[in-house]
C-alpha cells in the first residue's frame, strides 16, 4: 500500500471528527421527525456526505491492513454502500421505476470524472504556470478497463430483453469476484492512501485494525440508518416542488455519495499523481457495475418480485446511456494515455445529457458515444487482447 505522508495528527483527526459530527447530525435529523421535510433533506444530506467520507477513509486504510480476497471484497463493498442501500431498498420494495436511478447516475459521474482527468491536469498546470505533463495509467489498470468493458458489453443484452434477471446478477457478481481475485496480482501500482486514510495507517500497529474496523462498523451503521430516509425526504421535497423523482435520485444522491472519491482524486492530482486519481475513479465504477447492479435482482427477488425485473422504456434509455459511457471510456483508455479530445467529447456529452434529461436526447447521446466507442474499438483492437489477458489470463499485467 502506497501512502503519502500523513497530515499532522490533529489535522487528520480534526477532519475525521468533523465528518463524524456531520454523520451524527444526519442521525439526529432522522430522529427529529418534527422537522420540515425540506430542512430534514438538507440535514440528512449532510449526514450522508459525512458518513460517505468516513466509509471512504476507512475503506482506503482497510486495504492497507486487511488481507485476503473476502476481506478486500467486503472493504470494496463498503465504498459503494450508500448507493447499494438506496437502490436495494427500491428493488426490495419493487419501485421498479427508480431501481436504476442512483447507480446509473453514480457510474456515469465517476466515469466522466475519469476520462476528464487530462483537463484537470492541464488546468492545474496552467494555474501553476508549469508545462502540461502527459501521464499514463499503470499496466495493472488494464484490469479495471477489462472488467468495465466486459460488464458493459454483457449489459447490452439486458437492454435488448428489457429485463434484469437473477442470472444477470450472478454474472455481474461473478465479475466482481474475478476482479477481487485478480486485483491482488497487480502489485506494480497499489492504491494510494492520502489524508485521513494515511493518518489512520500512521497509528501504532496494535491500534490500526481495531480503529479501522470500528470506523467501518460505525459509519456503515450510520449509512444504513439515514441513507433511505435521505432518499425518501429528497423524493418528498422534489414532489412538493414538482420535480422529476427519477432525475432527483439520479443526480442529487450521487453528488453526495461520490463526494469522497472526488476529494481524494483532487488531492492526488494536486500532488501530481493523476494516474492514481484516475485509478480511484475506475475502481469505484467497477464496484458500481458489478456489486451495485448485481445486487438489484436479488433484492427484487427477496421482496417477492420474482426472478426478473422488467425495465421500462425510460429506464432502458438510462441503462443504455450508462453502457455507452462505459464502452466509450473503456475503449478510450485502452492506450492507457488519456487524451484531451476524448475528455472534451465525454464532458460535452455529460453536460448535454444532464441539461436536457429527455429520453430522446439521452438516446441520441448514447448513440453518438457508441459510434465513437466502436470506432476506437476497431482502431485499438490490438490493445484489447492485453486487457482481456489481464482479467482472464494468468500472471500479472504486462507493460
Amino acid at each position: 500500500m502506497t501512502t503519502s505522508p500523513a497530515p499532522s495528527r490533529w489535522s487528520w483527526q480534526r477532519q475525521l471528527f468533523t465528518a463524524l459530527g456531520c454523520a451524527l447530525l444526519g442521525v439526529l435529523v432522522h430522529i427529529a421527525t418534527f422537522l420540515p421535510v425540506q430542512l430534514a433533506t438538507v440535514g440528512l444530506a449532510i449526514g450522508v456526505i459525512g458518513a460517505a467520507f468516513l466509509l471512504g477513509w476507512a475503506a482506503d486504510a482497510g486495504e492497507g491492513v486487511f488481507h485476503g480476497g473476502l476481506v478486500l471484497a467486503a472493504v470494496a463493498l463498503v465504498t459503494v454502500l450508500p448507493e447499494v442501500i438506496i437502490e436495494v431498498r427500491f428493488a426490495f420494495t419493487r419501485q421498479v421505476e427508480l431501481v436504476t436511478a442512483n447507480l446509473t447516475g453514480a457510474t456515469r459521474l465517476l466515469l466522466t470524472g475519469a476520462i476528464a482527468m487530462p483537463l484537470a491536469v492541464a488546468y492545474l498546470a496552467y494555474a501553476r504556470r508549469q508545462p502540461d505533463q502527459p501521464f499514463q495509467l499503470a499496466a495493472s489498470r488494464r484490469l479495471e478497463l477489462a472488467i468495465l468493458l466486459i460488464a458493459s458489453i454483457f449489459a447490452i443484452q439486458i437492454v435488448a430483453r428489457g429485463h434484469l434477471t437473477v442470472a444477470d446478477g450472478i454474472v455481474l457478481l461473478a465479475l466482481y469476484v474475478l476482479y477481487a481475485r485478480r486485483v491482488q496480482g497487480t502489485p506494480d501500482e497499489e492504491p494510494a492512501v492520502v489524508g485521513v486514510g494515511a493518518g489512520l495507517l500512521s497509528l501504532p500497529p496494535g491500534y490500526r485494525r481495531p480503529a479501522i474496523a470500528a470506523l467501518i462498523g460505525v459509519s456503515a451503521a450510520i449509512v444504513a440508518t439515514i441513507a433511505n430516509p435521505f432518499a425518501d425526504a429528497l423524493l418528498e421535497t422534489g414532489a412538493s416542488l414538482g420535480l422529476d423523482p427519477y432525475h432527483l435520485i439520479q443526480s442529487i444522491v450521487p453528488l453526495t455519495t461520490e463526494a469522497p472519491e472526488f476529494v481524494v482524486v483532487a488531492v492526488l492530482v494536486a500532488n501530481r499523481r493523476p494516474a492514481q486519481g484516475l485509478a480511484v475513479f475506475l475502481a469505484a465504477a467497477v464496484s458500481q457495475w458489478t456489486l451495485g447492479f448485481g445486487a438489484l435482482s436479488f433484492a427484487y427477488l427477496a421482496g417477492g418480485g420474482g426472478t426478473s425485473i422488467a425495465v421500462g422504456g425510460r429506464e432502458l434509455v438510462e441503462l443504455a446511456l450508462t453502457i455507452a459511457v462505459t464502452l466509450f471510456v473503456a475503449t478510450a483508455l485502452t492506450s492507457r494515455q488519456p487524451q484531451r479530445a476524448d475528455a472534451w467529447l465525454m464532458l460535452g456529452a455529460f453536460v448535454v445529457a444532464f441539461t436536457y434529461p429527455s429520453p430522446f436526447v439521452r438516446a441520441a447521446v448514447a448513440f453518438v458515444l457508441v459510434v465513437f466507442a466502436v470506432n476506437l474499438l476497431v482502431a485499438r483492437r490490438h490493445a484489447i487482447r492485453p486487457l482481456l489477458r489481464t482479467a482472464l489470463g494468468r500472471g500479472g499485467a504486462r507493460p
